[in-house]
């Protein structure tokens, strides 16, 4: 099943530029090292706001602060659906790209782990 992740930067400190260039790295990730390990697809992508965010999309905020205090990053699922916040700084990418192999793989994820002896590439 595809997965849509959403990223949106809700600080003046990210342009839409960066975050789509942030975006495009995210969906190399997923595509290249994460999904053939978890047998997973996705495509993020970066809008201007929260409003052009299509339904059906897993949002993954950038702010200036997610009100938790000692935490770059934060995943919440109040309703079941992932969401994560993400606390713009140095490091605001990084974070980012935790935020969104931790949604990714946590639907994925069945109750087991993926075999990594497997050749990558070679999803069952």
């Amino acid at each position: 099943m595809l997965r849509h992740i959403a990223l949106v930067a809700r600080t003046k400190h990210v342009s839409l530029a960066e975050a789509t260039r942030v975006a495009a790295a995210l969906q190399k990730q997923v595509a290249r090292d994460a999904g053939p390990i978890w047998a997973l697809q996705a495509s993020i992508s970066a809008f201007a706001t929260l409003k052009d965010v299509p339904i059906g999309y897993w949002p993954v905020l950038i702010m200036d602060d997610i009100h938790h205090p000692g935490a770059a990053g934060i995943l919440l699922d109040k309703y079941g659906r992932p969401f994560a916040l993400v606390e713009y700084g140095p490091t605001w990418s990084l974070t980012a790209s935790h935020e969104c192999l931790e949604i990714l793989v946590d639907r994925a994820a069945t109750g087991n782990s993926p075999d990594l002896r497997r050749p990558r590439g070679k999803a069952r």
